[in-house]
C-alpha cells in the first residue's frame, strides 16, 4: 500500500470519526430537551392545577386583571395562586 492510499484510508476513517461525533452531538441534544421537558414536569407538578393556570398565564405575561378575567376569579384568588409575582 502506497502513502496516497494510506492517506485516503486515514482520511476516511476521520471522517468517519467525526461523522459518529456529530450524531452523538444530536442525540445528546435531545436527551438534553428530554431532560428539560422532565424538569418542567416535576417543577409544575408541585403546584395544584389552579396555580399551574395561573403561573403559565404570568409566563404569557397576563396581568393580574387580564387573569381575573381569564379565569373568572377574584383578585385575592389570583394573588394566593400567583406563585412567581407574589412570592416572597
Amino acid at each position: 500500500m502506497d502513502q496516497s492510499e494510506k492517506l485516503l484510508l486515514g482520511i476516511e476513517h476521520i471522517l468517519s470519526v467525526a461523522s459518529d461525533l456529530v450524531d452523538e452531538v444530536a442525540r445528546l441534544k435531545s436527551v438534553e430537551e428530554e431532560c428539560k421537558i422532565l424538569k418542567e414536569k416535576v417543577f409544575l407538578n408541585q403546584f395544584t392545577f389552579a396555580e399551574q393556570q395561573v403561573f403559565e398565564l404570568t409566563l404569557d405575561g397576563y396581568s393580574g386583571r387580564e387573569m381575573q378575567l381569564i379565569l373568572s376569579k377574584e383578585e385575592t384568588t389570583i394573588k394566593s395562586q400567583d406563585k412567581i409575582s407574589y412570592a416572597n
